[in-house]
């Protein structure tokens, strides 16, 4: 464990603020899932990338703990060290937006959250070519992934990446791309911050449509929207596609679809074209300018609420999704306080080596979102959480992002496979003190 005055006096003349108040360290011993708290001796707010170098210089020194911490959306502590540092990202917040042609690239800060590079780029008629949740942090999204509405058929965040600048795990700042230090580039993209930390990203932009024809499609039963959701996946109408389930004020829940047909006026979609042979109950379909469109989510209303939420997103084979999930939502034990979220996505679009999916055509992301009351008995939840987990797993199915499912050694170079020991490989290469993010227990010390 660090001690205030070892990391004060080896510290000095940074650019920015290492904090010891007890504000900042409970603050960095919660996160969104509100299941797991360990509390850190520090919180580094900063300036630069070159504060980050001599924070893990000394961490290496002393074996100590590091985490980057974004927005926190986590479901299981990932980003919290006990008697560690937890660096709050949210100092590295700059956006650079330069247009090329009918694109262009972003210049982002890892802290900043996706809103202000979405309004930057916008205001340039571009966008990224794949939106997730904008309060969340953009080196959050790309360490785990980053999924969106638009997934489907652009894949996910990182398969958009072009450039990192990255702190490696010894304290060298790095720069990697495909060309140039691509061992670290694969690692670092979906990598949970294992062999370095994000400080910078350069991703390739898109032109952004002026308008969005946004269709919410409504389902009596969650395999039939299912079922719509992979018809969509495979044409492509639409360029957004994505399922929800939602509480029913009588009681219940209720599923339903969401399309979004991107356009410039005066090219208007033909909805009876796009909601063809779909078999929803009703629908509504709004017209909204590109910057509603993606403001129209902008506050994560269940972030500040004090349940616990453990999480789980899981990616299943559409050959076994329907049975995988009936079994669950017909189980009261096992549907209880669950409102699920699902999204189907073609494999193919999908290609970083640190994103495994299961090896067909379609595959369905299915979200097991729990807000669960006091007094629920968290021990049997995650022990659920960790048995749907197998049952996914055992019929070629992987979980995703930072799920409330405790996973060993074993079970991470199982669901990384052939990767494996390129990950081995480089965290010697990078981190041979093992001093990053523990929180999910990769390389457990």
């Amino acid at each position: 464990m660090a001690s205030a005055e070892g990391l004060r006096n080896d510290l000095k003349d940074l650019r920015g603020e290492l904090s010891f108040d007890d504000a900042a360290l409970q603050a960095a011993a919660d996160d969104f899932g509100r299941v797991v708290h360990k509390k850190p001796a520090a919180v580094l707010r900063p300036g630069d990338a070159q504060d980050i170098a001599k924070l893990l210089q000394y961490a290496n020194r002393q074996g100590l703990k590091v985490a980057m911490r974004g927005q926190a959306h986590s479901f299981f502590g990932q980003t919290q060290v006990e008697g560690g540092v937890v660096i709050d990202s949210s100092s590295l917040n700059s956006v650079r937006i330069i247009k090329s042609g009918s694109g262009g690239t972003a210049e982002i800060g890892s802290g900043s959250k996706w809103h202000p590079v979405l309004m930057a780029a916008n205001a340039q008629k571009l966008t990224v070519p794949v939106i997730a949740d904008t309060f969340l942090s953009v080196g959050g999204t790309i360490s785990t992934g980053g999924f969106g509405v638009t997934t489907y058929n652009l894949g996910l965040q990182v398969d958009h990446v072009q450039e990192l600048e990255v702190v490696t795990g010894e304290g060298q700042v790095v720069t990697c791309s495909d060309q140039r230090n691509s061992d670290l580039f694969n690692v670092m993209l979906a990598g949970l911050g294992q062999c370095g930390i994000i400080t910078k990203v350069v991703m390739r932009l898109m032109e952004a449509p002026m308008n969005v024809l946004f269709i919410r499609m409504d389902y009596d039963d969650f395999q039939t929207a299912s079922a719509d959701l992979a018809l969509l996946a495979k044409d492509g109408r639409f360029q957004h596609l994505d399922g929800r389930g939602a509480g029913r004020p009588t009681g219940g829940v209720g599923y339903y679809v969401e399309g979004g047909a991107f356009y410039d006026a005066p090219d208007t979609p033909d909805e009876a074209k796009l909601t063809a042979g779909l078999k929803f109950v009703k629908k509504t379909a709004t017209v909204m300018t590109y910057e509603q469109y993606f403001r129209r989510e902008e506050v994560c209303g269940a972030c500040t609420t004090p349940q616990q939420k453990p999480f789980v997103y899981l990616c299943i084979p559409s050959s076994q999704y329907v049975h995988y999930t009936s079994g669950i939502l017909d189980s009261p034990t096992e549907s209880a306080f669950l409102v699920p979220r699902m999204s189907a996505w073609r494999r193919d679009v999908i290609k970083r080596p640190l994103t495994p999916m299961p090896a067909e055509e379609i595959i369905y992301r299915f979200q097991l979102s729990r807000t669960l009351p006091a007094g629920t008995d968290m021990q049997a939840m995650i022990a659920l959480n960790r048995a749907l987990y197998e049952r996914a797993r055992d019929i070629g199915g992987y979980r995703m992002t930072s799920s409330a499912v405790p996973m060993t050694q074993a079970d991470w170079m199982r669901h990384y496979g052939p990767a494996w020991p390129m990950i081995e490989t480089a965290k010697k290469n990078y981190d041979p003190k093992n001093v990053l993010t523990p929180g999910h227990g990769i390389f457990p010390a």
